[in-house]
C-alpha cells in the first residue's frame, strides 16, 4: 500500500468534508433563522438533488472512460468557483433563498462528478484486496473532517458573518483540491475497442451490468436508506435543533459533531465490524440507525438527542462505507464508475422526493415527526437485508477475511 498516496486521499477526503459540513452548517443555520419556515430546508435539501438526477448518468459514463483523477479535481476546482460567487452574493447583499438554492443545486451536482471519480480512482490506485479498509480509513477522514467542519461552523455561525465564514469554507475546498492534484496516478489502459460506443451504449451497458448482478439491487436500496438517513438528518438538524429542542447554533455544531462521532467511530472499528457480522452486517447496522432515529423522534432532552443522533451516525456510516466496499468488490473495475453514479441516483431520487414532504411534516407537525417517519423506511430495510444476507455473492465478499 502507497503510505503517501494514502495520505493525500484521507486529506482529500477531511478538507473536502471539512469544508462541505462548515457550509452546510452555516447556510442551513443561516436559512432557516433568516426564514423561519422549515419548508425553506426541505427545499434546500430536495432541489439540490435535482440536477443529479440527470447528471449522474453522464458522470457515471465519463468516470469510466476518462481520466478519474483529471475528473475529480474539475470538479474541485469548479466547487471553489461556485463558493466565491456565493461569498459575492452575501458580500454585496444580494442574497435570496433562491441564490442560496440554486447555489447547492451547482455545488452538489459537482460533488456528484468529484465523488464517483474519487471512489473509482481508489478502486484503481489500491490493490482490490485492500480496499475494504481505504475506504473505513476514507469514512473515518470523512466524518473527521465533518466532525471539525460542523462544530467550527456553529461556533462560527454565533461569532462571525457569513461572508467571513465562507472565506474558511473555500480555503478548505482549495486544500481538498491540492491534495487530490497530487496523489500519484497511472490510468489503467481502457479496453480496446473495434469501433467507438455512445454514451448510450454504455449507460444501457451499466444497467445490463446491473441486472446480470441482481445482488446490488439489494446493495442499492440498503445504501439508499443510509444516504436518505444521513441527507435528512444533516438538512433538518438545524430546524430540530431551533425548534424543537430551543438551542443555540453552538449545540446545533456540536449536535452535528456528535453525528460525526459516530461515524468516526465507524471508521476505526469498521474492520471489526465487518469480521464481526459478516453477512449479518447490515442487519445490525441498520438496527442501529433505527434506534438512534426512536431516541432523537421520541425525545425533547439534548443529552438522549446527543446519543440519538450519535447512534445515526454509527450506523449510516457502516452501511455507507461497508457496503460501498462490498460494491466496489462485486462490480468490474470498467463499471465502477457506473455503478458509483447509479447508486448515486437512487440515493438521491430519494431525498428529491421526500425532501419537500418532510419539510411540510417538519412545519406542521415539528421536526421530531422527519425521524420518526424516517424509522419505517430503515425498519423495511432491515427486513431487506435479512433477505440480502443469504445471498452466495454477498456471503462471499462479507466472509473474506482482508477486511
Amino acid at each position: 500500500m502507497n503510505r503517501l498516496n494514502t495520505r493525500r486521499l484521507l486529506s482529500g477526503y477531511f478538507f473536502y468534508e471539512c469544508g462541505r459540513a462548515m457550509y452546510f452548517v452555516l447556510i442551513t443555520w443561516f436559512l432557516y433563522q433568516w426564514t423561519g419556515d422549515a419548508l425553506y430546508t426541505g427545499l434546500f435539501v430536495s432541489f439540490g438533488f435535482i440536477p443529479g438526477l440527470f447528471s449522474n448518468l453522464i458522470f457515471g459514463v465519463l468516470v469510466d472512460r476518462k481520466n478519474r483523477k483529471r475528473l475529480a479535481s474539475i470538479a474541485g476546482l469548479c466547487s471553489i468557483i461556485c463558493l466565491v460567487f456565493l461569498w459575492g452574493a452575501f458580500f454585496i447583499d444580494w442574497i435570496h433563498p433562491l441564490v442560496m438554492i440554486v447555489s447547492h443545486m451547482v455545488l452538489q451536482t459537482l460533488g456528484s462528478l468529484f465523488r464517483p471519480s474519487l471512489q473509482a480512482l481508489v478502486a484503481e490506485v489500491f490493490p482490490k484486496e485492500d480496499l475494504p479498509r481505504i475506504f473505513s480509513w476514507s469514512a473515518s477522514s470523512t466524518v473527521a473532517g465533518s466532525l471539525c467542519g460542523a462544530s467550527l461552523g456553529g461556533i462560527l455561525a454565533g461569532w462571525l458573518t457569513v461572508t467571513s465564514s465562507l472565506v474558511v469554507v473555500v480555503c478548505l475546498y482549495l486544500g481538498a483540491w491540492v491534495t487530490v492534484k497530487l496523489i500519484s496516478y497511472t490510468p489503467i489502459p481502457k479496453q480496446e475497442l473495434t469501433e467507438p460506443t455512445s454514451f448510450i451504449k454504455e449507460m444501457k451497458d451499466g444497467f445490463a451490468y446491473v441486472h446480470s448482478h441482481q445482488m446490488l439491487y439489494g446493495l442499492f436500496i440498503m445504501m439508499m436508506l443510509g444516504q436518505l438517513t444521513f441527507h435528512t438528518t444533516l438538512g433538518f438538524l438545524s430546524v430540530y435543533t431551533s425548534a424543537h429542542l430551543k438551542q443555540s447554533s453552538i449545540i446545533y455544531g456540536f449536535l452535528d459533531s456528535t453525528f460525526s462521532i459516530g461515524g468516526i467511530v465507524a471508521g476505526l472499528i469498521g474492520t471489526w465490524w465487518w469480521m464481526k457480522c459478516k453477512n449479518r452486517l447490515a442487519v445490525w447496522s441498520l438496527l442501529i440507525m433505527a434506534a438512534g432515529l426512536a431516541l432523537v423522534g421520541l425525545t425533547s432532552h439534548v443529552w438522549i438527542a446527543f446519543l440519538g443522533f450519535a447512534m445515526i451516525g454509527l450506523g449510516t456510516s457502516f452501511v455507507r462505507a461497508l457496503l460501498q466496499s462490498i460494491q466496489q468488490m462485486a462490480t468490474d473495475p470498467h463499471f465502477h464508475g457506473r455503478m458509483s453514479s447509479l447508486r448515486m441516483l437512487c440515493n438521491q431520487t430519494s431525498v428529491v422526493i421526500t425532501g419537500p414532504i418532510f419539510g411540510i411534516v417538519a412545519t406542521s407537525q415539528g421536526a421530531y415527526m422527519v425521524f420518526l417517519l424516517l424509522l419505517f423506511p430503515v425498519l423495511l430495510g432491515v427486513l431487506w437485508a435479512i433477505k440480502q444476507s443469504k445471498h452466495p455473492a454477498f456471503i462471499e465478499i462479507t466472509s473474506q477475511q482482508s477486511a
